[in-house]
This record gives C-alpha cells, structure tokens and sequence, in this order.
C-alpha cells in the first residue's frame, strides 16, 4: 500500500520507447508533463520525469496491472508519444560520480494506464488497466 505521506498522480506522455530490463523484470520510462498556464516560447513549460515500474517479483507480476502495462509495451501499443496517467511514490536515489555526490527524484509506479488523450483509449485492451485495484503493492527491495 501507498504511504499517503507520499504519493505522486500524474499525467503525460511518454518521451522515448519505454524499456523492459532485468528479464523484463522493470519497467524505465520518461514522461513529458506540460505546466498548466505556462507562457507559450516560455523555457519553463515543460516537466519531464522518470518513471520506475517493478513489473515483476520472484513469484510473478506484481500485480494485474504489471502484467496488462507488460503486455501493451511488449505489443508496441504502449510507446513514445503514448498518453498515460500513474499513480506512485516519489523516490531519490543517490549515488557517488566523480567525487561528489548526486541524487534524482524519479516516480516509482504502483498503477499505470493511459491518459487522457491517448489513441488507445478506444483500444477495448485499455480498459483493462482501469478495472484493476490502484493500490497494487510492489516489492520494497530495489
């Protein structure tokens, strides 16, 4: 379950291809999130984010929504330019480059679905990611 100290709700669209890594184990994505209100030819109205989705544990999909996300990108329907929403925790990860220390603030996904404006809402496969429980639980371990 989510802590409610900390959870992220967001919409965007995907900014490259997706990736599945560690035996399609994770899922790596960008998203592009346009500021509301933001002056047009502005430097600042753009957002972009990393997005971190633990698909898989030992004894499977985390969830029923980690195996409908998996299947959309593995069928190539899940992609760049892909509207999506999700629902998730913010975590900074840390580490040691060149002697000094560096940190980043990505998303780590607990539901994904498509967005607003995506094509692939009339998709009849999209509705699947909506009928599935949002407080899906991922594994803590990284």
């Amino acid at each position: 379950m989510i802590d409610p100290k900390n959870i992220i709700n967001i919409s965007g669209g995907i900014i490259a291809d997706p990736e599945l890594i560690a035996d399609g184990k994770i899922m790596k994505a960008r998203i592009g999130v346009d500021y509301a209100g933001s002056e047009k030819d502005s430097d600042n109205n753009s957002g972009y984010f990393d997005v971190v989705f633990y698909l898989k544990d030992k004894d499977g999909f985390t969830s029923k929504n980690a195996s409908f996300v998996n299947t959309q990108i593995s069928s190539g329907k899940m992609k760049k330019g892909t509207s999506v929403s999700v629902v998730g925790r913010l975590l900074q990860e840390r580490w040691k480059q060149d002697g000094s220390g560096r940190s980043k603030v990505v998303i780590v996904a607990e539901h994904m679905t498509y967005g607003p404006y995506s094509k692939s809402n009339s998709d009849s496969s999209s509705s699947s990611a909506t009928s599935d429980n949002s407080q899906a639980a991922i594994p803590s371990s990284f």
